[in-house]
Formats: structure tokens, C-alpha cells, sequence
């Protein structure tokens, strides 16, 4: 196991490097830069002084000159500064990070917490009316995109419920109740997709479970279908849906940049948007870099947890 968490872990160097070239690479592919935003008409009229400012800040080497001194920065744990700010890309990321955690757990929260017990009662309730209504639920929250539904909650809270919490933060420090009220409904805006997934995936994996010999010989001794379906089919079903689960974090990973954007969470993903609108390459790079390394990461435990699950898998 050891040998194998230590191999994975080498492999993250190749990925990160890819994702860092491919970035770096195709935000330089942009037309303008960070200097033609900060110095607006006056560097059409004035060359020198843009192309003085550039060579000032390091954006007239050539693309690979300045990705390799970035790489090497970036090794040591060093993203460099922002072009625009001139903070520490790091701790601008590590100051937005928490907003992220919250909501990425509490949209975990209702993937996992909901998911999963609605995925075993439609499976228990197979061709009943719940079965049919949470399929067809489950296939709409599929299939609507993370960025209408925020932006139809942002509507409707501003329209007819007026009550809702939308369109505001406060950090948990100053007053916990507040975020949580500000936070859950874009938490579960973020996990509709991966929330429906789960439901039916957790069905179908349960289903398949049902039919196997184990469950017939256990309802020959006598057992009863809860203690059937929790003890014995339920820790069975939840290898394939585990699985699920680790690239699902893809989906919320990506759903982050529009879901702070609609609902002004001030987190990474706005971050993010911000530093493209400002072509501060430096933030986009870094911020990426650090989110596919979260990513990668999250697969790893995915992996590790498989072996808790099934003992038979080995490494």
C-alpha cells in the first residue's frame, strides 16, 4: 500500500507539469496582455513606455524563458506574485481557499448524505411510483446546467422568496449561522449533477448487489431485507459509486468557477475569472496548478478508500 501511495505520488509530477505547460501555454496564445489593460489607450500612444514596462516585469522573454523560471519558482512552493496586485499568488489563493472547502463539503454533504439513501430507496422501491419519480428527477438534475439553475435560485430569491439567502457572504468567523444560511444553497446548487449521479448510480449498483447468491442465501436463513439491504448489500454497492465519487470532484472542481461567480462567493474560482479578465497569467497559472493537484489528490484517497471497502484489492 505504501509503495503504491508513494508511486502515485511521483506520478503527480508528470500531470502537473503537463497542466502547467498547457496553461501557461495557451493563456500566452490570448492576444494583449496584463499591460495593455493597466495602461489602457496610453500604451497604443506611448510604445516605449508599455514595452519599458514589460521588460520591467518580465514579460518580453520569450514564452519558455519566462515558463522556466516559473517552473523553478514553483517547485520550491513558490508561485510567484501577481501582475496586477503584486501579492503572492499563494497567498491570495490561500486566503479564498476556505470559501472553497465549505462549499465543496457541504456540496458533498448532500451528494453523500442524500445521494446514497435515496440511490438504495429507489433501488428497494424498483417499479414503484418513488422509483419513477426519483428517476426522473434525478435525470433533470442531470441534465440542467450547474450555471441556470444558480442563476434561476438568484432570480427566483430576488423575485418571489425574497427570504432567501443569495447574492452575499460572511465569513464563518464572524458570524457561523450567517455562512451556513449564506452557503448551503449554492452548496447544493454545486452538487445537483453529481448529487443526481450518485442516486442513480447508487440504484443500479445496489440492484446488481440484490441478485447476487450472498442475498438469496441470507434471505434463506431467515434475514430480514433491512438488515439484507445495510449490512450486507450496502458496504458491496458503494465500491462502484466510491469510484463515481473521485471524478465527480472533477465536476465540482470545474463547477466552483461559475457557481462563485453567480452567487459572489469570494473564492479561487472568482479569483480565477478575475485574473483572466486581467490577463494576470501568474494567478491563472498558479490557481489551476493548485486546483488539478487538489484533483489528483482526492483520486489518491478515492483509491486508498477502495481497500477499506473490498480487502481483495490489492496494490
Amino acid at each position: 500500500m505504501i509503495r503504491y501511495i508513494v508511486t502515485r505520488l511521483l506520478t503527480l509530477i508528470p500531470i502537473l507539469l503537463g497542466v502547467s505547460i498547457l496553461v501557461f501555454g495557451m493563456f500566452h496564445m490570448v492576444p494583449g496582455d496584463v499591460i495593455d489593460i493597466m495602461m489602457g489607450d496610453e500604451s497604443a500612444g506611448d510604445p516605449e513606455a508599455a514595452e519599458e514596462l514589460r521588460e520591467r516585469m518580465g514579460l518580453n522573454k520569450p514564452v519558455y524563458v519566462q515558463y522556466w523560471r516559473w517552473l523553478k519558482n514553483a517547485a520550491r512552493g513558490d508561485l510567484g506574485k501577481s501582475l496586477t496586485s503584486g501579492n503572492q499568488v499563494m497567498d491570495d489563493i490561500l486566503g479564498r481557499l476556505p470559501v472553497n472547502i465549505e462549499l465543496m463539503l457541504i456540496a458533498m454533504g448532500f451528494v453523500i448524505f442524500l445521494g446514497i439513501p435515496l440511490g438504495m430507496l429507489s433501488a428497494n422501491k424498483q417499479f414503484t411510483f418513488i422509483d419513477g419519480l426519483l428517476r426522473v428527477v434525478t435525470i433533470l438534475g442531470y441534465a440542467i446546467p450547474n450555471f441556470w439553475l444558480a442563476t434561476l435560485v438568484v432570480l427566483l430569491g430576488s423575485l418571489y422568496f425574497e427570504w432567501l439567502p443569495v447574492l452575499y457572504y460572511v465569513p464563518f468567523s464572524e458570524n457561523p449561522l450567517e455562512n451556513i444560511k449564506c452557503m448551503i444553497i449554492p452548496g447544493f446548487v454545486l452538487g445537483t449533477t453529481t448529487l443526481s449521479y450518485i442516486v442513480r448510480m447508487t440504484r443500479s449498483s445496489v440492484l446488481d448487489s440484490l441478485r447476487q447468491d450472498y442475498v438469496r442465501t441470507a434471505r434463506a436463513k431467515g434475514m430480514t431485507e433491512r438488515v439484507i439491504l445495510y449490512v450486507h448489500v450496502l458496504k458491496n454497492s458503494l465500491i462502484p459509486v466510491v469510484t463515481v465519487l473521485g471524478f465527480q470532484i472533477g465536476v465540482l472542481i470545474g463547477g466552483l468557477v461559475l457557481t462563485e461567480e453567480v452567487f459572489v462567493l469570494p473564492g479561487v474560482g472568482r479569483l480565477i475569472l478575475l485574473a483572466i479578465e486581467q490577463r494576470d497569467f501568474m494567478i491563472v497559472t498558479g490557481a489551476i496548478l493548485f486546483l488539478a493537484f487538489v484533483f489528483v489528490m482526492m483520486n489518491l484517497v478515492v483509491d486508498v478508500i477502495y481497500a477499506f471497502l473490498d480487502p481483495r484489492i490489492t496494490y
